[in-house]
C-alpha cells in the first residue's frame, strides 16, 4: 500500500531524471558542429543557458497535472492500480525526449522548429522520396548516423532508468512543504526566463519542443488551404503590377507562381560591370533624418551631404515592411513582402529569387559583413545561401565601427582583385534600448534614437569616405537603406510595439553613384524595399526569369501602389491616399499622404469607399502571399 506522498516522491524524480536527458540533449546540440561543419550557433552563450531554462519548464508542465494530482492525495491509501498515472508520466517524458531530439535535428539541419506547419511540408511523399532525410545522415560533420543513435538512445536509456526508479520506493519521504515548492517552483521559468529572453526570436529558438508546437498552433494554419478564389487573386495581383510598372516588357507565364515572371526582350548591353556596396542601416527612422523631414540639427549630417551631392537619387518617401529586421532582408535582397504572421525565415523549404545569387551568376563576389547575430533571427542559413562569404563579428558587442572597418579593409582587396563584386553591410548599434557605444553621441532633448541615429551616421561617413580614394570607388554604387522605423508611442501606443505607421515604416532608400541610366535628384513617389533587387537588377542588366515583387525604378522613379499585411496589421497606399489597419481593430484609418505624411487626421469617415477598398487590397496581397511562402510557389524550380 502506498501514498499519495510515495507517488509524489516517484512522479517528480521521474520529472527530474528527464529533464537531466533534455540537459544532455541540450548540450550534445550545441557541442556538435552543424552538418556542414559550422558551428551550431556562433554565439551560443546567448543562448545556451536559457535554453535549459526552458527545457525545465517544458517537462514540468508534462508533469504538473501528476504532481497536482499526488499533492491532492497526499495522505491518502492508495492501492496497486495507482501506479498507473506514472507509468503514464514515464511515457509522456520518453515520448518528449523523442520530440525533443528530433526537433534539435530539424533544426540542426533545416533552420526551423518541429511543428504541424513543418510536418505538413516534410511529410509530403515527395520529398522525403529525393533523400532529404537518408543521405544527408552519413555527411553529417556532427558525427554520420549520431542524431538516430540520439533520437532512440537517449529515450531508452532514460525508460530503462526511469523502470529501475519506479520499481524502488524513494528513500526519503518529501515533506509537504517541499513538495509544493518542487511542484511550484519550476513552473515560474515563464515569468524569469521569458523576461531573459528579451525578443520572440530568442525565446522561438530556445523554447521546448512542446511550446514550439503550441506557438505554431496558436497561428494557424489558414494558409495551409488554397484559397477558393486563388486565380482571380493572382490575376489582380498580375495586372496591378503591370499597370504600376514602367517596364512593360515582362510577361506572367506560370499560373501556379504568379509573381514568376519572364522578360519578353534582352536587357540592353550594359558597357561595365558596375560594383555594389550595400549599406542596410538599423532603425533609421525616416521622420528623423534632416535631409527628408529638414530636421535641424539633424543627426544624420553626413547622409544629409551624401544625398546632395549631385550623384545621389533618393526616394523621399520609401517605405520598409516594418520590425524586425529580416523583413527588410527579405524585401532588399529577394524582393519579397514577409508572411503576414510567421517570421519569413521560417519557411526554410521555400525558395527565392534573390539579388547576390543572380549577381553570382554573373560572376560576381558576393560577401556580407553583419553586425548582428544572425542566428537569432534564423538568417545564418539565408545568408550563406546568398553570399560567397558571410562575415560576423561577436567581439565586436553590437558595436557597428570596428565592424565597417574590418569590412573596409576586405572590400579594398575585393576591388583591387578586378573582379566585379556585390559587398553588403549590415549595422546593428542603432537598436533599442539605443544607448551609443562611443562617448561624444549623447542624446540631445533626452532623445535617445537620436543619439544613436547619429553615431550611425559617423560610421558611415568613415567608410564611405575610407573609400574614396580607391580606383574602383568610380564604379560603384552607394546603396544605403534603413531596414525599419521604430515606433516611439506617436500613434497613442506602447513604444517599440510592431506597427505600420509612418515612423515604423518610413526609411532612407538611396543610391550613390554616376550611373548613366539614373538620373540623380529626389523623387517622391511610392517606393518600397521590395523595388531595390529590381532597381539594381536592371542597373546591372540582369534579364532573366524572377518572382521579384516589386518593380525597377530606374525609368518612371516610382511605383503607383502598394499593400501587405504583418502580425495582423495591413496596409495600403495607392495615389494620394494611404490606409493603415491595426489588428483586431475593423475600422481602416485613411490618410491623405500629400498633406498628412505622418498620419494625424483619419480621413476614413469623409471616404469610407476608399478606405475601404485599401483595405480590401490589402487583405487580398496578405491571402495571396501567405499561400505562395507557404507552399514554395514563389520563384521557379
Amino acid at each position: 500500500m502506498t501514498s499519495g506522498r510515495d507517488q509524489f516522491g516517484s512522479a517528480w524524480r521521474l520529472a527530474f531524471l528527464a529533464w537531466l536527458g533534455c540537459v544532455l540533449l541540450q548540450i550534445l546540440l550545441y557541442a556538435r558542429p552543424g552538418p556542414y561543419g559550422d558551428p551550431f550557433l556562433l554565439e551560443w552563450r546567448r543562448y545556451f543557458g536559457l535554453s535549459l531554462y526552458f527545457e525545465l519548464l517544458g517537462t514540468w508542465l508534462i508533469a504538473g497535472p501528476f504532481l497536482l494530482l499526488w499533492l491532492a492525495l497526499w495522505k491518502r491509501p492508495l492501492g496497486p492500480r495507482w501506479r498507473v498515472p506514472n507509468l503514464v508520466l514515464l511515457l509522456l517524458l520518453t515520448a518528449n525526449l523523442v520530440l525533443s531530439e528530433f526537433d534539435h535535428e530539424v533544426l540542426r539541419f533545416l533552420g526551423t522548429r518541429v511543428s504541424l506547419s513543418f510536418l505538413s511540408v516534410y511529410a509530403r511523399s515527395a520529398t522525403l522520396a529525393d533523400g532529404l532525410f537518408q543521405d544527408v545522415l552519413l555527411a553529417d560533420q556532427g558525427g554520420a548516423l549520431f542524431p538516430p543513435l540520439l533520437l532512440v538512445g537517449i529515450p531508452a536509456a532514460y525508460l530503462f532508468l526511469a523502470l529501475r526508479l519506479l520499481g524502488r520506493p524513494p528513500a526519503r519521504r518529501t515533506p509537504f512543504w517541499l513538495a509544493l515548492v518542487i511542484a511550484i517552483v519550476p513552473l515560474a521559468a515563464p515569468l524569469n526566463g521569458w523576461a531573459q529572453a528579451s525578443s520572440t526570436f530568442r525565446i522561438r529558438r530556445t523554447e521546448p519542443a512542446i511550446l514550439a508546437l503550441a506557438a505554431d498552433v496558436r497561428l494557424g494554419f489558414e494558409d495551409l488551404h488554397t484559397p477558393p478564389d486563388l486565380p482571380a487573386l493572382a490575376s489582380t495581383w498580375q495586372r496591378r503590377w503591370l499597370e504600376e510598372s514602367a517596364d512593360p516588357d515582362w510577361r506572367f507565364a506560370d499560373p501556379k507562381r504568379p509573381y514568376l515572371r519572364t522578360p519578353t526582350r534582352p536587357a540592353p548591353p550594359e558597357p561595365r560591370r558596375w560594383n555594389v556596396i550595400y549599406i542596410q542601416l538599423e532603425t533609421l527612422r525616416g521622420r528623423d533624418m534632416g535631409f527628408l523631414t529638414g530636421r535641424s540639427p539633424s543627426p544624420t549630417p553626413y547622409l544629409d551631404g551624401l544625398t546632395e551631392a549631385g550623384n545621389a537619387t533618393v526616394w523621399t518617401r520609401a517605405l520598409s515592411f516594418g520590425m524586425p529586421t529580416i523583413n527588410g532582408l527579405f524585401a532588399t535582397h529577394c524582393s519579397v513582402a514577409p508572411h503576414s504572421s510567421r517570421f519569413i525565415t521560417s519557411f526554410t523549404s521555400t525558395r527565392f529569387d534573390c539579388l547576390p545569387q543572380a549577381l553570382r551568376r554573373r560572376g560576381y563576389r558576393s560577401e556580407m559583413f553583419n553586425a548582428g547575430d544572425t542566428d537569432w533571427d534564423n538568417s545564418t542559413m539565408w545568408l550563406r545561401l546568398w553570399y560567397d562569404r558571410l562575415w560576423r563579428f561577436p567581439e565586436a558587442r553590437g558595436r557597428d565601427r570596428p565592424v565597417f572597418r574590418a569590412a573596409a579593409e576586405r572590400i579594398r582587396a575585393l576591388g583591387r582583385s578586378g573582379r566585379p563584386f556585390l559587398a553588403s553591410l549590415v549595422s546593428v548599434s542603432n537598436h533599442t534600448p539605443f544607448n551609443p557605444p562611443e562617448p561624444g553621441f549623447e542624446a540631445a532633448g533626452g532623445e535617445r534614437i537620436l543619439a544613436t541615429t547619429r553615431y550611425t551616421d559617423d560610421v558611415v561617413r568613415e567608410f564611405v569616405e575610407s573609400l574614396r580614394s580607391e580606383p574602383w570607388f568610380e564604379n560603384t554604387l552607394l546603396v544605403i537603406v534603413g531596414d525599419h522605423g521604430f515606433d516611439l508611442g506617436e500613434h497613442e501606443g506602447p513604444s517599440g510595439r510592431i506597427s505600420l505607421y509612418r515612423e515604423a515604416i518610413w526609411v532612407p532608400m538611396i543610391v550613390v553613384g554616376r550611373h548613366p541610366r539614373l538620373a540623380s535628384g529626389r523623387r517622391d513617389g511610392i517606393a518600397t524595399l521590395l523595388d531595390v533587387a529590381p532597381t539594381l537588377g536592371d542597373l546591372m542588366g540582369l534579364s532573366e526569369p524572377v518572382a521579384w515583387q516589386g518593380h525597377s525604378l530606374v525609368e518612371n522613379g516610382h511605383a503607383s501602389g502598394t499593400a501587405f499585411a504583418i502580425q495582423g496589421w495591413k496596409f495600403a497606399e495607392a495615389g494620394r491616399w494611404s490606409m493603415v489597419q491595426a489588428p483586431a481593430d475593423p475600422r481602416p484609418r485613411l490618410f491623405d499622404r500629400s498633406s498628412d505624411w505622418l498620419q494625424r487626421n483619419d480621413r476614413a469617415g469623409e471616404n469610407p469607399a476608399v478606405a475601404k477598398a485599401l483595405a480590401a487590397r490589402a487583405e487580398q496581397a496578405r491571402r495571396l502571399n501567405d499561400y505562395l511562402l507557404r507552399h514554395d510557389l514563389v520563384a521557379g524550380r
